[in-house]
């Protein structure tokens, strides 16, 4: 297999050295007309990373940023099933790659090590009219970063982790095939599957939270039940059973 120093790169993979956002020049090529389906672009540094809410990513050449195009299959108003899917897919991928690591996924889609944050995911997604042509899956990933810094201490690098370095061009092309292969697979019908399969590796699934309204920064504390079809996790509060969309709670780290 060709590692990411040869350049020797598959049809379907394009390798820059530094740009603004994975996803960002992505989707300047769905724009354009020159994308397809199955199209990476990897970038050894982004100095305009987004996370989740517009969040700057950590950039390093040590760390994978990749945004896979894609057409999803799914209809415009099941939206969080995509989500599920990659998320499902990435933390069954790492905890394929070392079996005593504790993998997580933390809602909506970060991929939590042994509790600390090692993968973010961005999907931006492209409508003409009603029909939902194009998907951007940005994956950030920790990969060969030896120092983190100490306003992160809640992240963490697969190396961190194992001790291992890893090549980056094999994971590009493993994150790869395992998310077409999983979304080419996947049946509206299987959404049942799909969330059980999320909701068992749901990060402080069954343990007390604390949290904070985005709206009024008020702090609660709630015991984490599961994520619905629909993307809203169900909390257990002193007031009963609660549902938040994603974008209005702030997990608090104590």
């Amino acid at each position: 297999m060709a590692h990411y120093e040869d350049n020797k790169w598959p049809s379907w993979l394009q390798y820059l050295d530094t740009i603004d956002s994975t996803n960002n020049y992505a989707m300047q090529r769905v724009e354009d007309g020159m994308a397809h389906a199955g199209e990476v672009i990897w970038a050894a540094r982004q100095f305009a990373g987004r996370g989740q809410r517009n969040n700057h990513w950590l950039d390093s050449p040590d760390n994978l940023k990749m945004s896979l195009i894609i057409t999803p299959q799914i209809p415009a108003d099941r939206q969080f099933e995509l989500s599920a899917l990659v998320a499902l897919t990435l933390a069954q991928y790492l905890q394929q790659l070392k079996e005593d690591w504790q993998v997580a996924i933390k809602w909506p889609n970060d991929i939590y090590i042994n509790d600390k944050k090692a993968c973010g995911v961005l999907i931006d997604n492209l409508f003409r009219g009603m029909a939902w042509n194009y998907s951007i899956i940005g994956i950030g990933l920790n990969v060969n970063q030896d120092l983190i810094p100490e306003s992160l201490n809640r992240a963490t690098s697969l190396f961190l982790e194992s001790g291992c370095r890893y090549d980056l061009f094999e994971l590009v092309n493993d994150l790869r095939s395992g998310l077409l292969n999983r979304l080419r697979a996947y049946q509206l019908r299987d959404v049942e599957q799909l969330m059980s399969n999320y909701n068992h590796l749901l990060y402080g699934r069954n343990k007390e939270v604390c949290f904070r309204k985005r709206d009024n920064q008020q702090l609660f504390e709630a015991f984490v039940q599961e994520v619905d079809a629909s993307g809203n996790i169900v909390l257990l509060t002193y007031k009963g059973i609660e549902r938040y969309t994603f974008g209005t709670l702030e997990w608090v780290f104590q």
